[in-house]
């Protein structure tokens, strides 16, 4: 698993206002393994919701 850059952690921050923390953790680890924002937001949404 990659570390997330700077700009990811950024763009996250701001999507966490609007997310659980389950719905973020789940992003993070998608995205940590090459899945983009968009697709994991997508698969967070579908998979565990807002």
């Amino acid at each position: 698993m990659a570390p997330l850059t700077k700009r990811q952690k950024d763009t996250l921050k701001k999507h966490s206002v609007h997310h659980t923390k389950k719905h973020m953790d789940f992003m993070k680890r998608l995205m940590r393994n090459g899945i983009s924002f968009t697709e994991a937001h997508k698969r967070a949404q579908a998979k565990v919701g807002k």
